[in-house]
């Protein structure tokens, strides 16, 4: 549109034209108060976001100090709890070897009794049978496969002890299995042919007691089962005694 073409429209009354009052001031006064409202936003944001900060490491340094705290309370409570289960060790294991000392305490009181009333019947025959007894008999292991040491005890039950002499004989009754064969043979085999020794019979002389001991070799695939021992006592009174042990081995190797 022309300038010519706005006259005429002016003219003819097409266009309708206002009066408006010309105020730059106030233009200007609107510019600066936005531009303070922009400044006083931007400060406080700045000023909010500091504070906002301040507390946030405050708290982060809180957090840090309760995490110190708690860590070494834990490692104090660890520390604790292994003393308190070396201490628990320490009274187990002591609780076990005071409970061992009492069982070997308690062996050796039994073993005492019975050397006491061996004793006692050695003092007192008149309460049990008199004459020569073979007291005991007792089988140990070796070091060597089916080699054995054996120990005899004989003893004299007498008001009035005398020295006895004479001789003893000791046998082993057991089982070989046949060559070849599931069955066994009954075999009692004499000392002098698990052991080799001289003179035989074994020799006694004593007054209260004599213990007789010697080492002996099964032959192979021997099953022993039983101890026959015989003691002739030579003299103006002459006693035959015979006893027989369950073929019983001590482990003292």
């Amino acid at each position: 549109m022309t300038l010519a073409d706005v006259f005429k429209d002016l003219r003819s009354g097409n266009i309708q034209m206002r009066v408006v009052a010309h105020r730059p001031r106030r233009r200007l006064v609107m510019l600066v108060l936005f531009a303070l409202v922009a400044l006083g936003g931007s400060v406080g944001g700045f000023y909010f976001g500091k504070a906002k900060a301040g507390l946030d490491v405050t708290y982060i340094n809180a957090l840090i100090e309760l995490d110190r705290a708690n860590t070494g309370q834990i490692s104090s409570l660890k520390s604790q709890l292994v003393d308190a289960e070396l201490a628990r060790l320490v009274d187990a294991q002591a609780a076990a070897q005071l409970r061992e000392n009492i069982k070997q305490l308690r062996d050796e009181a039994a073993g005492l009794e019975e050397e006491v009333t061996f004793y006692k019947s050695l003092m007192a025959p008149s309460s049990i049978e008199r004459g020569l007894q073979i007291a005991d008999f007792e089988v140990s292991s070796t070091e060597v496969v089916d080699q054995f040491s054996y120990h005899l005890l004989l003893t004299q039950v007498e008001q009035r002890r005398d020295w006895i002499q004479g001789n003893v004989k000791l046998e082993v009754r057991g089982r070989r299995r046949l060559d070849g064969s599931p069955t066994y043979e009954e075999l009692v085999l004499s000392l002098t042919e698990m052991a080799d020794i001289e003179p035989y019979p074994l020799k006694f002389r004593f007054r209260y007691f004599q213990d007789l001991s010697g080492m002996l070799t099964l032959p192979k695939g021997f099953l022993p089962e039983s101890v026959v021992v015989t003691a002739l006592r030579r003299g103006s009174r002459s006693d035959n005694v015979r006893r027989t042990f369950e073929w019983v081995v001590r482990d003292d190797v």
